[in-house]
């Protein structure tokens, strides 16, 4: 299974890291770099092909009440997308912005990077009862991500939004005090009597981590937003 059908998460966004084939990180290489710089993250499960090229990895921060699952992806569909995201963002990006999106036009590869909360039901985020994460072999293929690119996009559904103010409100449920309107999160409200929270730095960390060992370039493909 993924994070996506472990109710024990809720997904929030996913970001995309784009580069050339010819850098695409291994998966000692990936784990060397997040344990050296990421001590405190749990790498759960992983998966590499016959050259040990990066295809899948989930980590988690407990403490940050945050988990994130990593997927190669490789192909013209990739390359589509590349180029729609460039003429979508480039009129609206700063010089430097565009010299970074440039390069993501002829990217046929990258790694969707997908970024999920903990939810109450893992037992106050008790690190000790999370079994280990195992992917399926259906994974692979990930055929339950293949709209994530489409809903990012969609006009008639706002995604989430990377916003770091937004991960330290708290949803409270009808027996907590409530807090004043204006400091809720829009786009989760108040659910389920579940009070959460999430911390932003270990998301921004892989990002820049993915991005120097592949020499590519992160994006928000729902704002536009580039990490390199």
């Amino acid at each position: 299974m993924t994070l996506f059908n472990d109710d024990r998460y809720n997904w929030r966004e996913t970001y995309f890291v784009c580069f050339e084939s010819t850098h695409r990180p291994t998966l000692p290489g990936v784990r060397q770099a997040l344990k050296r710089h990421i001590p405190f993250l749990e790498i759960l499960a992983c998966q590499a092909d016959e050259h040990e090229n990066l295809t899948l990895l989930t980590a988690a921060s407990y403490e940050d009440h945050a988990a994130m699952e990593i997927i190669y992806r490789e192909g013209n569909d990739i390359l589509d997308e590349s180029k729609h995201l460039y003429h979508t963002w480039s009129t609206e990006a700063t010089a430097a912005e565009r010299v970074q999106l440039e390069k993501m036009v002829h990217c046929r590869t990258r790694f969707d990077v997908h970024h999920f909360e903990q939810t109450a039901a893992t037992g106050v985020f008790n690190i000790t009862k999370l079994p280990e994460i195992k992917f399926s072999a259906q994974s692979a293929a990930v055929p339950e991500h293949k709209d994530i690119f489409s809903k990012a996009l969609a006009l008639d559904k706002k995604p989430f939004h990377f916003d770091s103010d937004s991960y330290k409100r708290c949803r409270c449920g009808p027996s907590a005090e409530i807090p004043d309107a204006s400091g809720m999160d829009e786009t989760h409200g108040m659910e389920n009597g579940e009070c959460e929270r999430i911390n932003p730095e270990m998301l921004v960390k892989v990002l820049g981590i993915l991005c120097r060992i592949s020499r590519g370039i992160a994006l928000d493909p729902a704002s536009g937003i580039v990490l390199d």
